[in-house]
């Protein structure tokens, strides 16, 4: 049995459901599939969902037919998108970890801590900082964008994210500019075949162009990513989950790239 539900955690839930997850039409048929009875209080979607869901499990003494309702909507065999899936199951399970449950990625509840503490429990539900589509998060680029991910101000963590590319440059060549000019300083070859960053031998054509590809590929990164978001008004912006988790993705790339990237010094011994 489900204990119920604290009474505010419910509303916050409703008010997910109701604002981001279903329409009307769609409140009514799931009403209907979950056996639920409309009490035909509440004048907008959130206020319905939630003296619906309240006054059954007032009815039941528990919780139980409530996660059913929950369960029926953050199943994976409703969504086209796995984003949008991520987004309802990661804003639901902020809610449900502090009565102790969480939904996991096939949709089944399962028993957990519970959260005590706001960031506690936007921590926990925030899946896209443990794994992404499969790609662990190199370990460098978190310190730079946590707080923006808790907060889910994904404009700002675009930009710190970027940030942790080009300070890992930084440290790894010793040099102190930024940007286009950073990279070719790291990678730029010369006439000599000399850079101060390299991650192969660079003996062979093949050695040479995937070098030179890796220092564009950082370059098209900061200028896709970092440019835009450093020079355009946020209110101009209309940065989603989906574009943060793609930069994530990339960024992660260009990281683990740079652990086996070493410093050769050969540009120190140029004078």
């Amino acid at each position: 049995m489900t204990n119920s539900f604290d009474l505010s955690i419910l509303r916050s839930i409703s008010k997910i459901i109701g604002e981001d997850i279903l329409t009307h039409k769609q409140i009514n048929e799931q009403f209907q599939n979950s056996g639920l009875v409309d009490t035909g209080e509440g004048s907008n979607k959130p206020d319905k969902i939630y003296y619906t869901l309240k006054a059954r499990q007032k009815q039941d003494g528990c919780a139980n037919n409530v996660l059913s309702f929950i369960l029926r909507l953050i199943n994976p065999k409703r969504y086209d998108s796995e984003a949008e899936f991520e987004k309802h199951r990661t804003s639901i399970n902020e809610k449900l970890l502090y009565e102790g449950i969480e939904i996991d990625k096939t949709g089944l509840a399962k028993p957990v801590d519970k959260a005590k503490t706001i960031s506690e429990a936007k921590k926990r539900s925030l899946k896209i900082k443990e794994r992404v589509h499969g790609i662990g998060i190199h370990v460098d680029i978190l310190p730079y964008c946590e707080s923006e991910l808790l907060n889910e101000n994904y404009f700002h963590a675009i930009l710190e994210i970027t940030k942790s590319v080009a300070e890992r440059l930084r440290q790894k060549s010793g040099y102190t500019s930024d940007g286009a000019e950073l990279v070719d300083e790291c990678f730029g070859l010369g006439k000599d075949k000399k850079p101060m960053l390299a991650f192969n031998t660079l003996r062979s054509d093949s050695e040479e162009s995937e070098h030179k590809g890796f220092g564009n590929f950082i370059k098209g990164f900061f200028s896709m990513y970092r440019n835009p978001k450093a020079h355009d008004p946020k209110i101009l912006e209309d940065t989603q989950l989906t574009e943060m988790t793609e930069v994530i993705v990339v960024a992660t790339i260009i990281q683990n790239k740079l652990d086996k990237t070493y410093k050769t010094g050969l540009k120190n011994n140029e004078a």
